[in-house]
């Protein structure tokens, strides 16, 4: 009961702050609206994935300028034809000029050693100039380095087999292994794909409810700072529950934050949050609980409110950016630190209901982010036992 009315009288007080009502309902919202808008161009929109050509420019350096039959039959492919528009070309100053005046979208040369490298069993490279598109550069490199890939790999047979069999390969003009070069695939079973407004609104929905846990941090130390918290703490109440009860009234305002962001989403910009509404009730309450947990082992250890602030927006600010919340990132280093973060498993889990995912696929993310939030949790209560909330 005493917990209850602590809880009671925080939610009122945060619910009457102007900086709450405009930082934790407002913005998130505006938030959605200038990035989704902005950045829409980077997603699909909800439109299936239509794969653009890449129009290559290939230069041969060699003996009459021939392409080698090994890469033309790659270039002939069934496969690769639906991917690349080869245009055959003299020189590199022509490339280069092409690939800036948006003529071209990537250029291979085919170095003039070629095939004196080949039967020397040297490694092979083609050297290969991208284009402005990144997109379509991936799709560039993927063909030409997994072809040079594939060579310098028959050339290491041929060093112990014996020169018959890259000879053999050469002859039936350098087939690989069947199977396209690059696959396009969806993210869900049905083949949809979100918009710049869901994934934002994901985004927005995971950050600003762990800033909720910099509302019950900050909260803990206006007590401490105004000096109520002794005469809190002289009053027959536990001062467990003083403490429980204010990480309760800010994970109410998270709660309510939650269904604003998530209704106002879909009221004001037309996002579409799936068919499973129970799952997206545990997804935020997970979130919330990690939110308070952070909050707790934040402030415990902090000695000042201007610390903990810093720390927690730091903390927020770090685990968004790595798990995309931002942008997505493709680096590899980003891809090992965000599988430990609450943003990547919590955006993996509403991305997945949003595009109906199988159970199983959204469950696993779930499961992930209630691993990451329960360790929190338990860290958070070692924090408390050890250190404790005192005045």
């Amino acid at each position: 009961m005493k917990i209850a009315a602590i809880a009671w009288f925080e939610l009122r007080r945060m619910a009457t702050s102007r900086s709450v009502l405009m930082n934790q309902f407002l913005l998130p919202l505006l938030l959605i609206f200038i990035l989704g808008n902005a950045l829409s161009g980077f997603f699909g929109g909800g439109q299936e994935y239509v794969q653009q050509m890449v129009r290559v420019g290939i230069i041969a350096e060699g003996p009459g300028r021939e392409v080698p039959a090994s890469l033309q039959s790659v270039i002939d492919s069934p496969e690769v034809e639906k991917l690349l528009v080869p245009t055959y070309l003299m020189d590199m100053e022509t490339a280069e000029k092409q690939l800036r005046s948006g003529d071209l979208d990537y250029a291979v040369i085919i170095p003039q050693d070629w095939e004196q490298r080949i039967s020397s069993g040297e490694e092979t490279r083609l050297e290969l100039l991208p284009g402005k598109d990144r997109e379509l550069n991936l799709i560039a490199d993927t063909v030409f380095k997994s072809y040079t890939a594939e060579l310098n790999h028959r050339m290491a047979d041929a060093a112990i087999l014996g020169m018959d069999s890259m000879s053999a390969w050469l002859a039936a003009g350098g087939e690989t292994a069947p199977g396209p070069f690059v696959e396009v695939g969806q993210m869900s079973e049905q083949g949809a794909t979100y918009s710049a407004a869901q994934y934002y609104s994901v985004s927005m929905l995971v950050m600003f409810l762990l800033y909720s846990g910099l509302m019950a941090s900050v909260s803990l130390f206006e007590e401490k700072d105004s000096r109520t918290l002794y005469r809190l703490q002289s009053a027959p109440v536990p001062g467990s529950s003083i403490f429980i009860g204010k990480l309760t009234g800010a994970s109410l305002i998270a709660v309510i934050q939650a269904v604003v962001i998530v209704l106002g989403s879909m009221w004001l910009f037309g996002v579409e949050w799936g068919d499973r509404p129970l799952f997206l009730v545990l997804v935020c309450m997970l979130v919330t609980l990690g939110s308070m947990a952070l909050a707790v082992v934040v402030t415990l250890f902090s000695r000042t409110a201007a610390g903990a602030r810093g720390v927690m927006q730091t903390v927020i600010i770090a685990m968004t950016f790595v798990s995309g919340g931002f942008t997505p990132i493709a680096a590899e280093w980003v891809q090992q630190i965000n599988t430990v973060t609450v943003n990547f498993w919590a955006m993996q889990s509403l991305l997945r209901i949003m595009l109906h995912s199988s159970g199983s696929e959204i469950l696993f993310s779930m499961g992930m982010l209630a691993a990451v939030c329960v360790g929190l949790t338990a860290v958070a209560s070692i924090t408390y036992r050890k250190v404790g909330y005192h005045a």
